[in-house]
């Protein structure tokens, strides 16, 4: 008895030392390529935000709110996507229409596509919460555990790090372009606005050559503004032509503080696309002289069909938009201001060419 109780253990000891053995590198392995997938992922995170820190700031600019008080929203930078995966593929599936904009966007048109799918990323995620279950939040302000559904607010906190970093630093923005653009394009947007057009901005990713919508009526004016040194070429031409047809514009438009080539001024020309400096945004109403009386405006904003002839400005006797026969005809629109006084035939007023 005490002979085979030997013998087993002489065959049972190693083998469970073995077994013992075997397992401790496996589970070395697992550790270390948890270790390795956690420290890629945060690695290509950080790289993609570097890479596109000042197209986030400029996003966060469009979509932050201020009150009168000096109150930031960031409700719209932020957004609200879907968390798990199944909620995910299901909304992108239906036109994505919790990532339209701000940081969702940027994590599905940018993030999501360098990871080349969405598991490759949610193994990334796993494997980092594994390693490093807190985060130091930067939008509420303390350190917390992270659990899985919380991928959103992680890559959240680190742009909104980033972008607090660029706007503190005054010398992280150094370049005059970007700030250059930056301004010319606050400055369009403004006088745009105190002339009664509702602007729309562009994402800063995925803009098509289009800085911002400027909408009146059925009128869509796609918008670049372009505050450089010398005459503006041929590509702003081609690139605003080609986001108008992307945004679903009815006119193309380029702002320019310093001038146009001969070149694009012919492509333009031939492109319907219009050149125009700074000054003009103020005016970029035609004149036409009115055929007929129009009584004192009242208390609201009124857009009044016309047609316009050879600079004569005739306005239709049926105002109602809905017809089809009245958006047919009219080729003009006048903008009448709120108690705007009467204008009577002969009178030389602005008006939008709706061709």
């Amino acid at each position: 008895m005490k002979l085979y109780i030997t013998i087993v253990l002489i065959i049972i000891v190693p083998l469970i030392s073995i077994i013992f053995i075997t397992f401790n590198r496996f589970r070395r392995r697992q550790k270390l390529n948890l270790h390795l997938n956690s420290n890629n992922f945060i690695k290509k995170i950080n790289k993609l935000i570097e890479e596109n820190k000042y197209n986030l700031l400029e996003e966060r600019r469009k979509l932050k709110k201020t009150d009168p008080y000096g109150n930031e929203n960031l409700d719209k930078w932020i957004g609200n996507p879907p968390l798990n995966e199944k909620e995910i593929r299901s909304n992108i599936s239906k036109g994505a229409s919790k990532f339209k904009e701000g940081i969702p966007y940027f994590w599905l048109n940018v993030i999501v596509k360098d990871f080349v799918n969405i598991e490759s990323f949610f193994h990334g995620w796993n494997s980092y919460i594994t390693v490093n279950p807190s985060i130091e939040d930067e939008i509420i302000g303390s350190i917390r555990k992270l659990n899985n559904y919380e991928w959103h607010l992680f890559i959240a906190s680190i742009i909104e790090k980033k972008c607090l970093i660029l706007i503190e630093d005054s010398n992280s923005i150094t370049n005059n372009n970007y700030k250059k653009g930056i301004d010319f394009e606050d400055k369009c947007f403004s006088r745009l606005s105190k002339k009664g057009w509702k602007i729309d901005r562009t994402p800063s990713s995925g803009d098509q050559g289009v800085d911002m919508i400027a909408s009146i009526e059925n009128l869509r004016i796609c918008i670049q503004c372009k505050d450089h040194n010398k005459p503006i070429g041929n590509k702003a031409v081609q690139e605003i032509y080609a986001g108008k047809q992307y945004w679903n514009g009815t006119h193309a438009m380029l702002v320019s503080t310093s001038g146009y080539t001969n070149s694009a001024t012919k492509l333009a020309i031939a492109n319907n696309v219009y050149l125009i400096s700074e000054v003009e945004l103020d005016n970029i109403e035609k004149k036409g002289l009115l055929q007929n009386d129009l009584p004192e405006n009242g208390v609201r904003q009124h857009f009044m069909r016309a047609t316009s002839n050879n600079g004569r400005l005739v306005v239709s006797k049926n105002q109602d938009s809905s017809l089809l026969s009245v958006l047919q005809k009219a080729n003009a629109l006048i903008i009448r201001q709120p108690n705007e006084p009467p204008a009577k035939k002969g009178d030389l007023i602005s008006y939008l060419d709706l061709d």
